[in-house]
């Protein structure tokens, strides 16, 4: 058998062969490349990539700043509703002051009136008989042809020839006409004023209801941006909208918290300022004035009595008498009498006290039962709904519901919160009872700038009308705001 030389292969076989050859060289050579160490960043990468950081984290803090605005914003807007019910309120009990001073000034006219008309009609009957008796008709026409207190002063010179009695009449008659003139002014006078306070009053109602409307589109347009700040705050966290929305409304609840604890423990340690003059106590008299308050002086001693009289005539003569007696030495001045003791000093009147509304001030007319008592009432009036000026029982304004809570225990409030900060006996928050109203202003030091109360019911929880749209509730007590010190009706 002959076998090939093993040269001597055919151009196929070295194709083939090549072709494996270089298979196996790239199968030794792709794991290498699969492993290649790839380039390291640049500078200018890492400090690109820094700055991308950075960049998030600031606008992650400005969005949490921003959310943390808008809610204070939304508190702010609250604030100014509130106020301006509050000025509406005022406005109202200010027309209905107007009113009634409108009408009791027009029923004194209208009684002036008639005593100016008794007297005339006086007149007319004292002239009457004079001319029956012979007199003149002229003081019947003065009087029925006179038209007005001028023309009566006028004509009244014709009364000259009637007696005595008439000139009474004519005097009585003129003091009637003048005040029924001066009262009828006055009735004029407060027509007009109570046109102009109804006026007044609607037009705060406008303003308020314009306030609200503003509140309520600035909430509106707060909610939107806020939505959108958390949609950013998730891109840039890499979380959800639900996820972010959840842990800002936690943030919140925290922040609030955290405020009104601050504002507790602020308004639990006011210091109570100094007593009134009432509760002062006279000073005890000084160590020098005691004893002459206490026991009156000695009185002086009694002045030695004189000497007896020398005989009328010398004894006869004998050796020369002893000599006299020496006189006696003049008796010693009596002691002056001694200075009355001075009289108790009476203390000056402490000066008034520089808060007129401080602790201790104001007046409590109700027993804790009767607190008792507007509390029960109060929580039966959850989701009556908020009324401009309301006092009831349809709807109510924040005052109007307190002062129906202890109008049903017995005791009558001021109908504005202002009003009845001023009325109420100033107590401090650690004595707080179910009964106790609780007040907020934009001033603490000033009750003209309060624009809510609520009740007290116990347990850290008030009842409120808070404001259009939101009925009466029961909530937690909101310490930021409030004024320095609770009242007690």
């Amino acid at each position: 058998m002959t076998h090939p030389h093993p040269r001597s292969r055919t151009v196929p076989q070295l194709r083939r062969s090549a072709a494996a050859t270089l298979a196996a060289a790239l199968l030794v050579l792709t794991p290498v490349a699969a492993t290649a160490v790839p380039a390291a960043p640049s500078d200018q990468d890492v400090r690109d990539a820094r700055r991308a950081v950075a960049g998030a984290e600031s606008s992650v803090a400005a969005i949490e700043v921003r959310l943390a605005q808008q809610s204070a914003e939304r508190d702010a807007a609250l604030v100014r509703v509130q106020q301006a019910a509050e000025a509406y309120t005022q406005a109202q009990v200010d027309a209905e002051a107007a009113a009634a001073a409108a009408t009791t000034a027009a029923e004194s006219h209208r009684v002036a009136q008639e005593q100016a008309e008794a007297a005339r009609r006086t007149l007319v009957a004292i002239a009457r008989q004079s001319a029956r008796s012979g007199g003149s008709m002229d003081t019947v026409q003065a009087f029925l042809s006179a038209d007005g207190f001028d023309q009566v002063v006028e004509r009244s010179t014709a009364l000259a020839r009637v007696s005595t009695k008439a000139d009474t009449a004519v005097q009585e008659y003129r003091a009637a006409q003048l005040v029924a003139t001066t009262l009828k002014n006055r009735a004029d006078a407060a027509v007009a004023a109570q046109e102009e306070a109804a006026e007044a009053a609607q037009d705060a109602l406008a303003e308020a209801k314009a306030v609200q409307e503003e509140a309520d589109d600035a909430v509106a347009a707060a909610t939107v941006e806020r939505e959108g700040l958390i949609a950013q705050l998730a891109a840039a966290r890499s979380t959800s909208a639900e996820v972010e929305r959840a842990r800002q409304d936690a943030l919140d609840v925290e922040r609030r918290a955290r405020e009104n604890a601050a504002a507790q423990a602020r308004r639990t340690a006011t210091p109570a300022p100094a007593a009134g003059p009432a509760a002062q106590a006279p000073p005890a008299p000084s160590s020098a004035q005691a004893p002459a308050a206490q026991a009156p002086a000695a009185p002086a001693p009694a002045a030695p009595a004189p000497a007896a009289p020398a005989p009328a005539a010398p004894a006869p003569a004998a050796p020369a008498p002893a000599p006299a007696a020496p006189a006696p030495a003049p008796a010693a001045p009596a002691p002056a009498p001694a200075a009355p003791a001075p009289a108790p000093a009476v203390p000056a009147p402490a000066p008034a006290p520089s808060n007129p509304y401080g602790l201790g001030t104001g007046r409590s007319r109700g027993s804790a039962g009767q607190g008792e008592a507007a509390s029960a009432w109060a929580r039966t009036q959850a989701g009556i709904p908020y009324l401009w000026g309301g006092t009831g029982p349809g709807g109510y304004d924040c005052s109007g519901l307190t002062g129906g809570a202890w109008r049903s225990a017995g005791v009558n409030l001021n109908r504005t919160s202002r009003d009845q900060y001023k009325q109420v006996l100033k107590i401090s928050y650690d004595s707080l009872r179910p009964g106790d109203l609780v007040f907020w202003s934009t001033d603490p030091n000033n009750p003209d700038k309060i624009h809510h109360v609520a009740l007290y019911v116990g347990g850290g929880q008030i009842m409120e009308a808070a404001r259009e749209g939101v009925p009466v509730r029961l909530a937690s007590m909101r310490w930021s705001g409030t004024m320095p010190y609770a009242g007690r009706p």
